[in-house]
């Protein structure tokens, strides 16, 4: 009997053992919640990631919000739901907190993210960008660099800056939470979009920074598509976005036409992919494939010190509007304060395509009469040298 008591009291002893080993470990391993709550009263999808942090979505409208609680105030991620819900947004928040709303953080500068900010500028709320946005139409208060902290009381928001999307994108990686939102850098409904910016090299470059944040558990949020995402997910959208960019080089290097591309077998799969398994035309396909084309596979050709000289100031147009030319880094740039931002391809000494733009549009340098002229995909428009 006491030899049946041993044995009792060491597979006892074991079991719990075992069990105290399967308990999580305190790492900030937070785990996604795996449902969406709907408010059919309000018209917005709801996930909540942890205690202090929430996805939103309208019903209507496609951009993912985030919504965190702060130890006296709230802090929003591209809360943009549509152009006239903002009230209703607003509404949505507020039965998650009623805390005062202090920031608010735009991964980057495009409408869908940042067309709500005067709106939430007018109740109190901070607008934080990178600096970079300045050269577009959103509103924005606080500009940085390269990396900025928000403190929550309990938690700090680390913002990471890179020229991926546009030249302002941002990842917001919430620490405690074990969280990063990563803009449209990362959809889980759509093609990858490097266009803007950083061509597929500042693409898989934002990527790689967000899948060395946090750990294995950490939650991914997408700009649009699904609520929440994981690195695992990630991961495999990177390995397709390289599919999709090494395809599309190695064919165009052999002569195939965009439109040829487009109907390839293995585009047409990676197509399916992107777009969550929704057919789109062959014409979005060739449009899509011209970009990446324009931002990447388009050769530079070396200009003289003397000419970037030349061309480097401030131009102004007959409607008084000021773009800047401007070559840092090795990288021609045209910027506008308030209006746009453009990598520059020199195709030859005088002329200059626009990068990642359709239709393409061009800039053409006349040095005599130190102006050039811009075509913006519609008509040429001069701009004269301050």
């Amino acid at each position: 009997m006491t030899h049946l008591k041993i044995l009792f009291l060491i597979l006892i002893s074991g079991l719990f053992s075992s069990c105290s080993d399967a308990k999580p470990k305190a790492d900030n391993s937070i785990p996604p919640s795996t449902g969406n709550v709907i408010d059919k009263e309000s018209g917005f999808i709801q996930q909540k990631i942890t205690e202090n942090l929430y996805v939103l979505k309208s019903t209507g409208y496609n951009t993912n919000i985030g919504v965190f609680i702060g130890a006296e105030s709230l802090l929003l991620v591209d809360p943009m739901s549509g152009m006239n819900n903002h009230e209703a947004l607003l509404s949505t928040i507020k039965k998650l907190s009623d805390k005062p709303i202090k920031y608010v953080i735009n991964t980057h500068n495009h409408m869908d993210h940042s067309g709500a900010n005067s709106f939430f500028k007018q109740i109190g709320a901070t607008i934080i960008s990178q600096e970079n946005a300045k050269y577009s139409r959103a509103l924005t208060d606080v500009t940085f660099k390269n990396t900025y902290t928000v403190d929550m009381g309990n938690e700090e928001v680390t913002l990471y800056h890179s020229i991926a999307h546009t030249f302002d994108d941002v990842l917001v990686h919430f620490k405690e939470n074990n969280t990063v939102f990563m803009g449209d850098v990362y959809m889980t409904n759509s093609f990858p979009h490097f266009y803007y910016g950083g061509g597929s090299k500042g693409h898989l470059t934002i990527i790689g920074k967000a899948l060395a944040l946090g750990n294995t558990n950490t939650v991914i949020v997408p700009a649009h598509g699904n609520l929440s995402s994981n690195k695992k997910e990630l991961s495999t959208y990177r390995e397709n976005s390289v599919k999709w960019i090494s395809t599309i080089k190695r064919l165009y290097g052999e002569g195939i036409t965009s439109e040829e591309i487009s109907s390839s077998d293995q585009i047409k799969q990676l197509s399916l992919i992107f777009n969550d398994g929704r057919n789109v035309s062959e014409q979005s396909i060739q449009r899509t494939i011209d970009k990446t084309i324009s931002v990447d596979l388009i050769d530079n050709i070396s200009i003289s010190e003397s000419t970037i000289n030349s061309y480097e100031g401030m131009y102004t147009y007959q409607n008084g509007q000021t773009d800047e030319i401007i070559y840092q880094d090795n990288t021609w740039i045209l910027r506008s304060a308030g209006n746009y931002i453009f990598e520059l391809t020199p195709l030859s000494e005088t002329k200059f395509l626009l990068k990642g733009q359709f239709p393409n549009k061009y800039i053409t340098f006349d040095l005599p009469k130190q102006q050039f002229i811009h075509f913006n995909g519609k008509e040429n428009l001069i701009a004269v040298k301050d």
